[in-house]
C-alpha cells in the first residue's frame, strides 16, 4: 500500500541499524497505518521500490554478481553437480549442502581450497547471502564456508530455545557430518560475533583466529540498560517481526514488498534476499533467538576466554546519529543526548572485546555503519587476511 514519506522514514529507523541486530520490521502502535506495510533498510536510503523479487535459480543470481573480478554468489561449479533440494519449495536450489544435523537439514555454502578454513557466521535476521560477496573475494585464498542458522536461508528449523549453546552444538554437528576439517578462522558479524565467541571457547584446538565485525558483547544487556530509549526500539523491532511474519502466512506480504529492505547487495542477490527473508520460518527464528539472548550471553566467557588467539575486533565508525534521518531519530524520542550514550557504550564493549585475547588488535571502519562487510569490504577482507598471516 501506499506510505508516506514520514511512514518510510520511521520504518527505516526501526530496520535494524540501532543495536547489534539486522532486523527487518518496527512496530508502531501509536501510528495508524500497517507497521510492516513497508520495510526499509538503513544501508540503502530508505528508497523504496516496487520491483518485484524473483525466484530465481542460483546459476541465474552468478550471472549478475560479479565483484572485484570474482563472482559474488554461487557459481556454476558450485551447483552444477547436484543442486540439493530447497526445504521450502518456493526457494531456489540450495547453492551449497543441505546436511542432516539431529533431525533438522542445514545449510553450509563452502567454496576454495585450504587451511585454514575462513568460517562465518551472519547477525540476527540474516542468512548466509549476506555474506556471498565476501566469500567470493577470499576464496582465492583459503577455503571459505557461510551457513545459515536453523530457520534462515536453506537450513530447517531447529528445536528451542535458541540458545548460543544450542546453535553451537549445532555448528559442530554440521561441520562434522558435512565433512568440514579444521582449524577455522572465525567470522562473526553482530549477534554472529557472539556464536563465533562462543565456538571458539568450546573448541579451542579448532580455532585458528577469530574476526569480530561491529559484535556483540556478551556483557551488552547490562552495559545498554544506560540507554533504554534504545532498547526499548529493539524491543519494538522484534514485536514488528511477529507482526510480519503473520502477515507473510496470511499472504498479505511478500518479497516484494520486502525488496526495499535489502541491502546493497550486487545483481539479483538482492531478490534473493527478500526470497528468503520472507519466509515464516526465518523471521520467527530472528525472534527465537532474541528471546533466548540473555541466556546466551551468560553462556559466553569474558576477559582471556581466548587464551592468546589471533584476535581482530572491527568497530563501526559511524554513529547511530550518522545513520538515520533526524525525524526519524525524533520520532523515537532519541535524543542527541540519548544517541551520543548509546553509541559510547558501543565503543566501549568494542573495545572491551580485545580483552577476550591477549594477542587482539581494534581496527575502526571510519566509513561504516553495522554493516561493515557491506559499507568497508576491504576492511573486514584485510582482517581475516592479517589473522590468516599469523595463524597459518
Amino acid at each position: 500500500m501506499p506510505v508516506s514519506a514520514a511512514r518510510k522514514t520511521l520504518v527505516l529507523a526501526c530496520a535494524g541499524a540501532l543495536m547489534t541486530l539486522a532486523l527487518g520490521a518496527c512496530s508502531d502502535a501509536d501510528d495508524g497505518e500497517n507497521p510492516t506495510s513497508q520495510v526499509t533498510s538503513p544501508d540503502d536510503g530508505g528508497a523504496a521500490t516496487s520491483d518485484a523479487a524473483e525466484e530465481t535459480g542460483t546459476k541465474d543470481a552468478a550471472a549478475d554478481t560479479e565483484m572485484a573480478g570474482e563472482t559474488a554468489g554461487p557459481d556454476d561449479e558450485a551447483t552444477s553437480e547436484s543442486p540439493a533440494a530447497a526445504p521450502n519449495p518456493d526457494l531456489p536450489a540450495a547453492p551449497g549442502e543441505l546436511v542432516d544435523v539431529d533431525g533438522h537439514m542445514m545449510h553450509i555454502y563452502c567454496r576454495g581450497e585450504g587451511s585454514p578454513t575462513v568460517l562465518m557466521d551472519t547477525g540476527l535476521g540474516d542468512s548466509s547471502l549476506n555474506f556471498w560477496p565476501l566469500q567470493a573475494q577470499l576464496t582465492a585464498r583459503t577455503r571459505v564456508c557461510t551457513y545459515d542458522r536453523a530457520g534462515y536461508g536453506w537450513s530447517q528449523p531447529g528445536p528451542e530455545p535458541r540458545s548460543v549453546d544450542q546453535i553451537v552444538t549445532e555448528l559442530g554437528t554440521l561441520l562434522d557430518n558435512a565433512g568440514e576439517e579444521g582449524p577455522y578462522v572465525l567470522v562473526g558479524h553482530s549477534f554472529g560475533g557472539l556464536t563465533m565467541q562462543a565456538f571458539a571457547q568450546a573448541n579451542p584446538d579448532e580455532t585458528a583466529g577469530v574476526v569480530l565485525v561491529d559484535s556483540s558483547h556478551p556483557g551488552q544487556g547490562q552495559a545498554l540498560a544506560a540507554v533504554p530509549e534504545v532498547v526499548a526500539v529493539q524491543d519494538a523491532e522484534i514485536a514488528g517481526l511477529a507482526n510480519l511474519a503473520t502477515q507473510v502466512e496470511a499472504g498479505v506480504m511478500g518479497p516484494a514488498d520486502l525488496l526495499p529492505a535489502a541491502p546493497e547487495l550486487p545483481g539479483q542477490l538482492r531478490d534473493q534476499w527478500a526470497l528468503l527473508k520472507a519466509q515464516p520460518e526465518a523471521l520467527r527464528a530472528a525472534m527465537a533467538e532474541y528471546a533466548a539472548l540473555e541466556e546466551g550471553m551468560a553462556a559466553v566467557g569474558g576477559q582471556g576466554a581466548l587464551g592468546d588467539t589471533p584476535l581482530v575486533v572491527i568497530a563501526r565508525g559511524i554513529g547511530l546519529a550518522g545513520q538515520l534521518p533526524p525525524e526519524a531519530l525524533t520520532s523515537m524520542g532519541l535524543t542527541p543526548e540519548v544517541l551520543e550514550r548509546f553509541d559510547t557504550a558501543w565503543r566501549g564493549l568494542q573495545e572491551d572485546l580485545l580483552t577476550l585475547s591477549s594477542n587482539s588488535e581494534l581496527i575502526v571502519a571510519e566509513d561504516s555503519t553495522h554493516y561493515v562487510y557491506l559499507d568497508q569490504p576491504d576492511v573486514v577482507v584485510a582482517a581475516i587476511e592479517q589473522v590468516l598471516a599469523e595463524s597459518s
